[in-house]
């Protein structure tokens, strides 16, 4: 348990261990079930057994069963309750410890109460302790494995739903920084417009609008279909047009056989790659620099020359980070950046409809 990555995965086994240690948390509403409904079933075998063995009458048994079931639950209980939650803590060698002890006093009241019950001779040799732990561990050994495969499927149900919950909140965290990275950028292109050309900047302010409703539209969702996500940087790509005229050259190579509705991509990831090219590449007109969009049914890759600008652009890179991140948390796989003096490419995975969620 140890080995599972994220500080939340660890609360969650210490809140798991909590919840099975002290013998005042015995029982919850299922273990209940689960007790009677073995009891339900073995106590009448064990009647029928008591008396072939004795040959005494059932009601003369009764109270060698009704011995039978307390003792062995109490076991499962002490086990579960106290044992388990010592193994699954850092304090395991503890419970390592005092189990050779707990099964030898089991042995010894084992051979107590039966011997006194069923009228046997008490020997309490150490032989004969070690033989009635064994003896007293087939009786109760079933329950306390069904007992203790219930705890692990409830404690990694526990901590799937943790999981769940811990990548869905980075998940909205990631998406949350998104939205301020995409309007201070363009308020910054919308103010150099204003400045320069009004009119040109009442256009962009249209286009940006558009844009934004379509940011505003998928906020909430963690994927978009490919041909949304197109459209979606064509209407980008314009503002861009208006703004740097010809420095800049998109095109597109698109599969034949790519279906893009049926295809997924994370809301923003075209205008964050296309956003970064030119933010850290310079184009003119003369010699404008070429970015190129491929899709396949599997990849989207957005790659052009590198040309860093004259002036260095101050980057943390989180944009980036940002992408890589949220497509591993949502298709448990990464992006792929080819580079090198010359040329830099950024490849992400397209999903296929009725493929995608958190994964966990």
């Amino acid at each position: 348990m140890g080995g599972i990555p994220g500080t939340g995965i660890l609360c969650a086994i210490d809140y798991v261990t909590m919840r099975l240690s002290g013998v005042r948390r015995w029982a919850t509403g299922s273990d209940k079930k689960l007790v009677g409904g073995y009891w339900a079933v073995v106590a009448p075998v064990l009647l029928l057994q008591y008396v072939a063995d004795t040959g005494w009458d059932w009601w003369r048994v009764l109270p060698v069963v009704a011995v039978t079931v307390l003792l062995d639950t109490a076991m499962v209980a002490v086990l579960v309750e106290r044992f388990l939650p010592l193994f699954l803590s850092r304090n395991w060698w503890r419970g390592l410890a005092q189990l050779p002890v707990l099964l030898l006093l089991s042995g010894g009241l084992y051979l107590l109460l039966y011997g006194s019950l069923l009228g046997h001779r008490i020997d309490l040799s150490g032989g004969r302790i070690v033989l009635g732990a064994v003896a007293h561990a087939k009786s109760y050994g079933l329950l306390a494995v069904l007992l203790t495969g219930k705890r692990y499927v409830n404690l990694q149900h526990t901590l799937l739903r943790t999981r769940q919950a811990q990548t869905e909140s980075e998940l909205r965290n990631l998406k949350a920084q998104l939205d301020p990275h995409f309007l201070f950028n363009n308020l910054n292109v919308l103010r150099g417009l204003i400045q320069h050309d009004p009119a040109e900047a009442h256009e962009f302010l249209n286009r940006f609008a558009s844009l934004y409703r379509f940011l505003i539209r998928y906020k909430e969702e963690d994927v978009v279909p490919l041909s949304e996500e197109l459209q979606f940087v064509q209407e980008y790509i314009y503002l861009l047009r208006h703004r740097f005229g010809a420095a800049y050259d998109f095109r597109e190579e698109i599969t034949p056989t790519a279906r893009l509705r049926q295809l997924l991509v994370v809301p923003g990831t075209l205008q964050l790659l296309v956003e970064n090219a030119i933010k850290h590449n310079a184009g003119d007109e003369e010699n404008p620099l070429v970015i190129t969009i491929a899709v396949t049914a599997v990849a989207l890759t957005v790659s052009h020359p590198r040309r860093p600008k004259l002036t260095a652009v101050e980057s943390m890179g989180t944009g980036l980070d940002n992408l890589r991140e949220r497509y591993r948390l949502l298709f448990s796989c990464g992006i792929e950046v080819a580079q090198s003096p010359v040329f830099f490419a950024v490849t992400v995975p397209v999903v296929p409809l009725g493929q995608t969620g958190p994964a966990v």
